[in-house]
């Protein structure tokens, strides 16, 4: 389902938002609700989620298959946008910049799934790449050989801690289980993607990365590669949050994308203050 918000009582630009893989555009519900009267929020179903899933771009490679109907839907809204992504969207949402920084009037990420830049990196770099390829591997053989759930219970274990599959509903097994293909696409799309740190220094909008101290050493390691990289981000560090806190833990991060896409629409330098006379 794509939805979106319009409460026309401001002039700000509004927000679009982008999921992570195994959600859809319903993740950003509490955001939507958060910023009612101050942010438009656009939240898309991406390809191969959701009820309305975007129409993935087959003539592209890479993440631009997802990236590309997203620029299609910003230039609908028709002006640049605060963009925001979170996970597989955070990846999606670098991708967009890339190709049209013009769309782009904020960036917020919250640890984005771009991994494959630590191919060419040093020693930890690889490690963590061969990790994430390895639960790509893994993931397509238990669908190869008919076991579907338990690749998605790597998948979802992987991102949430050991247990937290067991802990879910046979409902929200078959849910997840119901992805598996979205999911490999994603991991296929964005581990061929062929941008490197140093092109992300042409990215010169407001951009806010966040990692939660409580997330998979991967996740934070690439945010933070990903923050040093951007010429005008910075970074939050969020204690006991983990990789699915927009959507576990909405009420620690939406106060952090408000406050970013708020400081980027009026920047502190376009502030007049009154001139006082000395007493």
């Amino acid at each position: 389902m794509t939805f979106s918000s319009h409460f026309n009582e401001h002039d700000n630009a509004p927000i679009v938002a982008l999921h992570s893989p195994a959600s859809s555009s319903g993740q950003w519900r509490q955001l939507t609700t958060d910023l009612e009267g101050r942010f438009d929020v656009f939240a898309f179903d991406l390809p191969g989620y959701g009820r309305l899933p975007l129409t993935a771009d087959s003539s592209q490679s890479g993440a631009a298959c997802s990236a590309a109907p997203v620029i299609r839907e910003i230039e609908k809204i028709g002006r640049a946008v605060h963009l925001l992504g979170h996970s597989y969207g955070g990846g999606i949402a670098i991708k967009v910049a890339l190709m049209r920084p013009d769309l782009v009037k904020s960036l917020t990420l919250y640890e984005p799934a771009a991994f494959h830049f630590l191919k060419d990196g040093n020693g930890l770099d690889k490690r963590l790449f061969e990790q994430i390829a390895g639960l790509s591997d893994r993931i397509s053989s238990a669908a190869a050989n008919d076991n579907i759930p338990a690749g998605m219970q790597d998948f979802v274990d992987f991102w949430n801690g050991a247990g937290f599959w067991d802990a879910l509903s046979s409902t929200a097994h078959d849910r997840f289980s119901s992805m598996i293909f979205s999911v490999m696409a994603d991991f296929v799309h964005g581990l061929s993607e062929t941008w490197a740190l140093a092109d992300l220094a042409r990215l010169d909008m407001p951009t806010l990365v966040m990692t939660g101290l409580e997330s998979p050493e991967l996740a934070q390691h690439v945010a933070v590669a990903i923050a040093r990289a951007l010429p005008n981000a910075r970074i939050a560090l969020l204690p006991e949050l983990g990789h699915m806190a927009p959507i576990f833990q909405p009420e620690w991060v939406n106060d952090r994308i408000f406050e970013h896409v708020a400081s980027a629409e009026r920047p502190v330098k376009t502030c007049r203050w009154p001139s006082r006379a000395a007493a």
